[in-house]
C-alpha cells in the first residue's frame, strides 16, 4: 500500500523487529500461557503489518486476519478481566491491557477496509476507479491507497491519533526502565535494561501502525 520505497523499508523495520522480539519473548522461562498468547498475537500482527506495506500483502486473505484479530482483542481483555486479583488490580489490569486491545481492533478495522471488494484498481496514466470506500493514489503520492468515505477517514485519523499517543506513552515506559539501575553522573555506564525492549517494540509498532493510517488519509 505505500509507493516510496525507503518508508517501505522504515515501517518494514519498525513491524518485523518488534515481531521477532515477540516471537522471542513467547520462548522466555517464566511467562505465563497469558504473556505467551499475547506476544505471538503481537507477532502475528506485526508480520501482518509489514506485508501490507508491499503490493504482495493486499494477496494475503483478510477474512482469517479479521477474525484473528477480533479474537486477539477479546483475548487481552479477558485476559485483564478474568485472572484473579482485587478492584483495583483489574481496573489497573483493563487498563494495561487497552491499548493492545485497541491495536488488534485497529488491526481488524485497517484490514476490512483494504479487503479487495472495498479497494480500486488503477487505471492507466494515473487514473483510478471509486469503489466501495477506497481509491488508487497516483504514483507521485506516499500511499497507493486513500479512504474516500468521510466516515472511513474520520476513523483512520482517530486510529491514528490514539495509536500515536500509546506509542508515545510506550517509548516513555521504554525510557523510564531503561534509566532504572544507571547510576548517576560520573559512574559506569549500565546496558539498556532488558525490561525496556518490551516498551519500545510496542512502541515502534504502534507509531508504524499510526503511519501506516495517516497514509489511507
Amino acid at each position: 500500500m505505500i509507493n516510496a520505497t525507503g518508508l517501505r523499508w522504515i515501517l518494514t523495520a519498525l513491524f518485523v523487529l518488534p515481531a521477532l522480539h515477540a516471537l522471542w519473548s513467547t520462548t522466555r522461562p517464566g511467562r505465563t500461557l497469558p504473556h505467551r498468547v499475547g506476544h505471538l498475537l503481537h507477532a502475528v500482527m506485526g508480520a501482518a503489518m509489514a506485508a501490507m506495506a508491499w503490493p504482495w500483502g493486499m494477496d494475503l486473505p483478510t477474512s482469517p486476519q479479521i477474525v484473528l484479530f477480533s479474537v486477539g482483542a477479546l483475548w487481552f481483555a479477558a485476559a485483564a478481566a478474568f485472572r484473579p486479583q482485587g478492584t483495583d488490580s483489574l481496573r489497573a489490569g483493563l487498563f494495561v491491557a487497552a491499548p493492545h486491545v485497541v491495536m488488534m481492533l485497529a488491526m481488524a478495522w485497517m484490514v476490512a477496509v483494504m479487503d479487495g471488494s472495498a479497494m480500486a484498481s488503477g487505471g492507466s496514466g494515473g487514473g483510478h476507479h471509486d469503489m466501495a470506500g477506497m481509491d488508487m493514489s497516483g504514483s507521485g503520492s506516499l500511499g497507493m491507497m486513500s479512504l474516500s468515505g468521510v466516515g472511513q477517514q474520520w476513523t483512520a485519523g482517530l486510529l491514528a491519533a490514539v495509536l500515536a499517543a500509546f506509542g508515545l506513552l510506550w517509548l516513555a515506559q521504554a525510557f523510564d526502565r531503561g534509566r532504572e539501575g544507571v547510576p548517576s553522573a560520573g559512574g559506569t555506564a549500565v546496558p539498556l535494561r532488558e525490561e525496556a525492549a518490551e516498551p519500545a517494540c510496542h512502541a515502534a509498532m504502534a507509531v508504524g501502525m499510526a503511519v501506516m493510517f495517516v497514509l489511507l488519509l
